[in-house]
């Protein structure tokens, strides 16, 4: 048998989070032939790599990436710098000269003096003549000068705006259509720049959530970057229509289709009002459709996923699994809630009995939770402390996978795995070892991936990942600054910081 690649760690691996579990690995044909300790080198034309007391374990998993919007975002104006309403004009006055169309992203107001976004009036005596549309960091609101919404009730006649801020319904029935100012060339270029942030952060797989109900262009395009990509992409067609899914032969379907909006925009549906405005959010679908939708799914034997935030939002749509359970029986595979941030107890029981998924997104709780955090401001201290309660949900038998829903927070599976362990709820914190489960065992076996990806044995893909610091013998507090030095994929090495 010819041999490629002999490997000597010279430190620690964690193939199943166990220390010292072995400390080489001979790999064929990008898969691993053996593993031991100090085994002698093969005879024959083996290529030896010395990754120098490099700290291995499989590559991470990023479950919920809205990965070409990621790449977008990444290739835009930049805003979240910001910290007033002068950087945000000063920035969109030195764009001005070089572009036509302005899309600014990451506007996030809390780091704002002003605490407000800009009014159309503002934009437009910045420049009346330039297309200008900046999004809020949460992807659930715009604000556009006169330019921009003239073009939007074009596409969208039923729009409507506050001084030109699109939220709500309007900013989910307009927003896609902004990428379609962008030619396929430029996004390709965009899923390009995605791409190597996965790379840069030890990502070997992603959840990729694409496309819209009825446009599924973006979605093939994403499919066909993903033929010749570096990394894994499991593509959601974020549709309630199974054709692509099916004609695709994919296992999947759905992604992040909204059933309500955000914390931050007030659109997450909440059973009651918000601390700080009166409005108990929205509803974008309601339960007759997401059974369609349920049905449609277990018709074809697809996974579904959903989005859903609020707790009015989380116990509809775990009530509409636990319904579906009960008349169709045990999915193919279990079916997802995206964020599931605010669940009652009814919620969490009825995931439980209908053996859903739970996509979580800890970097959430380190960006806005706690006490003086924005989830605080928008539903008071009790009902934000709340919040993402990870552990509850791993105590009630609940399977959870991480993600970033980048460009929301950014890719890195680090972070989240430190958000993880330090969240803000003290009760509400995990194991090193169950995060790190959450970010590379979990996603897998959730795809029916796991007899290939997830573990560094015999017959499984020679793909990991170097860190320069042991993350079980550092301080929980310090796991975010742990860096990812290398990754190898079937072997090869595709990066190194």
């Amino acid at each position: 048998m010819q041999l490629d690649y002999f490997f000597n760690f010279s430190g620690r691996i964690f193939p199943d989070y166990s220390v010292n579990s072995f400390d080489t690995m001979i790999v064929t044909d990008g898969y691993v032939l053996r593993t031991g300790f100090n085994m002698p080198i093969p005879a024959g034309n083996v290529t030896k790599h010395d990754l120098g007391g490099a700290i291995v374990m499989p590559p991470f998993v990023d479950s919920h990436t809205h990965f070409l919007q990621t790449g977008i975002v990444l290739s835009g104006l930049q805003l979240n710098k910001a910290r007033s309403l002068n950087d945000i004009f000063d920035s969109i006055l030195l764009e001005s000269k070089k572009n036509k169309i302005i899309i600014g992203w990451n506007l996030d107001i809390q780091s704002l003096k002003e605490k407000r976004f800009p009014t159309q009036a503002e934009l437009d005596k910045v420049s009346s003549n330039n297309f200008i549309w900046l999004v809020s960091t949460d992807l659930h609101m715009a604000v556009a000068n006169s330019e921009a919404l003239k073009w939007a009730m074009q596409k969208y006649p039923k729009l409507e705006h506050i001084k030109g801020l699109v939220s709500g319904s309007s900013y989910n029935a307009i927003s896609y259509k902004i990428n379609g100012l962008l030619t396929d060339n430029y996004k390709f270029k965009c899923l390009q720049k995605a791409e190597e942030i996965c790379i840069k952060k030890g990502v070997g797989t992603v959840h990729a959530l694409e496309g819209t109900e009825n446009d599924f262009s973006e979605t093939l395009l994403v499919d066909r970057f993903f033929e010749n990509s570096n990394i894994e992409g499991i593509i959601y067609n974020q549709s309630s229509i199974p054709d692509l899914p099916l004609k695709k032969e994919w296992k999947q379907m759905g992604g992040c289709i909204l059933v309500d909006g955000s914390l931050s925009s007030h659109t997450a549906a909440l059973s009651e009002n918000y601390n700080d405005l009166k409005t108990s959010g929205n509803l974008f679908l309601n339960s007759d459709k997401i059974m369609e939708i349920t049905r449609t799914a277990y018709t074809n034997k697809l996974q579904l996923a959903l989005h859903a935030i609020g707790d009015m939002a989380c116990e509809i749509v775990s009530a509409s699994y636990s319904w579906a359970y009960d008349n169709f029986g045990e999915p193919t595979l279990g079916n997802r809630i995206e964020h599931f941030m605010m669940p009652n107890n009814r919620a969490i029981r009825n995931a439980r009995k209908s053996q859903t998924i739970i996509g979580i997104q800890p970097a959430y709780d380190y960006f806005w939770g706690g006490k003086n955090g924005m989830f605080s401001e928008r539903l008071g201290i009790k009902r934000a402390m709340a919040c993402n309660p990870f552990k509850t949900l791993s105590d009630s038998g609940i399977s959870l996978i991480g993600g970033s829903d980048s460009p929301v927070t950014p890719i890195d599976p680090i972070l989240g795995i430190h958000s993880i362990v330090n969240h803000k709820n003290p009760d509400e914190q995990l194991s090193l070892n169950q995060a790190f489960n959450i970010f590379i065992n979990e996603p897998h076996r959730t795809v029916g991936n796991f007899e290939k990806r997830g573990h560094l044995k015999t017959g499984k893909r020679a793909d990991f990942i170097c860190l320069d610091t042991d993350p079980f013998a550092i301080a929980k507090q310090r796991i975010k600054d742990i860096k990812v030095i290398s990754m190898y994929l079937s072997g090869k090495k595709v990066n190194e910081a």
